[in-house]
């Protein structure tokens, strides 16, 4: 296996790893896409490489492209973490076999695409669709630091509780809430709860 530097990644491994019949190691971590392939050069033999959209601007696409001309392609596992458009087929095209949503790891959707990953099946989450779409409709294009607050709004935290967990100061949370409630065009904060949790927000892990 080989990761490209974002702890999803490392819990994905752990689950993997303890999944009946299978076997992992992991071969290293690359922050970009020269030192991703860096690492897929050096392996004899195809690895697994669990990629997500934010290892570059264009969602690792560029990664994927380079992978397909090496001896031995990666089979690609993509986890979306962002509402961003991910255009599916051009995924697919490229070597990733399963395209997973942030919003699906430790639920059933995790298990059937690990299923599908270790039968060789191609598998694409439904969540992807659902969480695209509805970001889509909303016109709503949000920075990680965003995604990380609207994810404590999701779960019901105040500004203070929010500025606690991403160690800023309460006025920065309160401004972030603030303009994140103008961007979904929530009546108040409730509204915008209800809108983060519709996208799933309310079941990111935390990050530490």
């Amino acid at each position: 296996m080989v990761g490209t530097g974002d702890e999803i990644e490392a819990f994905l491994c752990a689950v993997l790893s303890r999944r009946a019949g299978v076997r992992t190691q992991l071969v290293g971590a690359g922050l970009n896409e020269r030192e991703v392939l860096d690492l897929l050069i050096a392996e004899p033999s195809a690895c697994l490489l669990l990629l997500t959209d934010s290892i570059a601007k264009d969602g690792g696409v560029s990664l994927l492209e380079h992978c397909q001309q090496l001896e031995h392609p990666p089979i690609a596992l993509y986890c979306l973490t962002s509402n961003n458009h991910a255009d599916v087929d051009r995924l697919l095209a490229l070597g990733v076999q399963v395209i997973l949503s942030i919003h699906s790891i430790g639920k059933l959707n995790f298990r059937h695409a690990a299923d599908c990953l270790q039968s060789g099946r191609n598998y694409v989450d439904p969540a992807v669709a659902r969480a695209r779409a509805v970001a889509a409709d909303a016109g709503v294009h949000l920075s990680v630091r965003e995604r990380q607050v609207l994810s404590l709004v999701a779960k019901g935290l105040t500004n203070r509780q929010i500025a606690e967990q991403l160690f800023i100061a309460t006025t920065t949370s309160r401004d972030y809430v603030s303009s994140l409630i103008g961007k979904f065009r929530a009546g108040n904060r409730v509204e915008l709860a209800a809108k983060a949790a519709e996208l799933g927000y309310s079941k990111i892990p935390k990050r530490s």
